[in-house]
């Protein structure tokens, strides 16, 4: 694949100041032409304004250029060639570093050294015609270019490879904010999406029931309202955690904490409020993990019973499991299912969200029916050294 350059912008201060220095040196070096030296550095550095911009047009410009005036005779005296392979030199170099592929400046660079070696083959058998040379004369110059042309290769191809570290190390770090921007998104939407998803479920549960029980039994419809509330203070202040969670480094020093996981009874607290009967069994410890461990914990004990208000039919029964081990958490939900089957969960981020929580800890995940009916969700998380790594 072809190495390729970042097209180069106007004419920049260097641009002129290259040009001024080639009409200077024309006129002070073709002094008994001065104002033939003037006129073709004029041309010249007029060409050159434009040599990062068209290498290519501006090589084959100053090649014709430099050929035409390789012949020109002022009063029996021909014009030094020392200005015409300076010019050709600048021309050669922008070609190099700056032509739009390696190939390009390849074949750039051995097109204006064969015009060089002419411009010398030239100067050297004054008199000859231009269309009289032999190929042997032009070989001949053309070794003597190769011990000036070399180093200007050398030199040129190098500030062009430079120069392409340069591209590529920003457009990696470009690359690589945007995949952070990209990660962080997803992690909100994630945290977002379980947050949200289980506080509405639990709001459009007793709401229905609130309707239902208005005109029947006022104090259960009361109650239904009471959770209402309750449940939207609550998911309020769980998202100002995670705006205080996100604005951390997930998993530093400082945020190792056990407080987190007690929050699981709060989770299944809620989910009973909604009218699911959960039993919840803790076995072990709560250990010292990151803030991030420990809030995945909650969320897949969270989105699973959200999980089973949805689909698990009528009157459904679930158990929660959390074990604490020396080496890990494991986290264990399983539903009566009595709605017929695996949640629909094609349309959403459940079990997605859940594995990507799971898979972002190093951890394990399955999630699939049982065989006695119901739904079994599985997670374990490690807890020695635990740290994020990259999903």
């Amino acid at each position: 694949m072809p190495v390729r350059v970042r097209p180069r912008g106007g004419i920049s201060p260097a641009d002129l100041l290259v040009s001024v220095f080639v009409t200077v040196l024309a006129t002070w070096w073709w002094h008994q032409f001065r104002a033939g030296g003037l006129a073709f550095g004029l041309i010249a550095g007029g060409i050159l304004l434009w040599r990062r911009r068209y290498p290519l047009s501006v090589l084959a410009a100053l090649s014709a250029l430099t050929t035409a005036t390789a012949t020109i005779v002022v009063d029996g005296t021909w014009l030094h060639e020392g200005m015409l392979l300076i010019t050709l030199a600048l021309a050669m170099w922008a070609v190099i570093v700056h032509a739009a592929t390696l190939r390009r400046a390849v074949a750039g660079g051995v097109a204006a050294s064969l015009v060089a070696a002419l411009v010398q083959t030239v100067q050297g058998r004054r008199g000859v015609g231009l269309f009289e040379l032999t190929v042997r004369d032009i070989a001949t110059s053309f070794e003597v270019v190769i011990g000036y042309g070399g180093v200007i290769w050398a030199v040129a191809l190098s500030v062009r490879y430079f120069g392409q570290l340069r591209v590529n190390a920003s457009e990696r770090r470009q690359h690589l904010t945007r995949i952070a921007v990209a990660e962080e998104r997803a992690r909100i939407a994630r945290e977002l999406h379980d947050i949200v998803a289980h506080s509405l479920s639990v709001i459009v549960l007793q709401a229905n029931g609130a309707t239902y029980a208005f005109d029947r039994d006022r104090d259960r419809a009361r109650e239904a309202l009471r959770i209402i509330g309750a449940t939207g203070a609550d998911a309020l202040d769980e998202i100002r955690q995670l705006v205080e969670l996100l604005r951390s480094d997930d998993g530093g020093p400082d945020d190792r904490t056990p407080a987190a996981l007690d929050q699981i009874e709060a989770v299944v607290q809620r989910a009973r409020d909604a009218g699911l009967s959960v039993a919840l069994a803790v076995h072990g410890t709560p250990p010292e993990v990151a803030g991030g461990v420990a809030l995945a914990v909650c969320r897949i004990v969270q989105e699973s019973l959200t999980n089973t208000l949805r689909h698990a039919g009528p009157r459904p029964v679930a158990t929660v499991t959390v074990s604490y081990r020396p080496g890990g958490i494991e986290i264990e939900v399983t539903d009566s299912g009595g709605g017929g089957g695996a949640p629909s969960f094609t349309g959403g981020h459940g079990l997605v969200g859940m594995r990507e929580r799971v898979a972002l800890y190093g951890g394990t995940f399955e999630a699939g029916p049982r065989p006695d009916g119901g739904w079994r969700v599985h997670a374990a998380l490690p807890v020695t050294g635990a740290r994020a790594v990259t999903a």
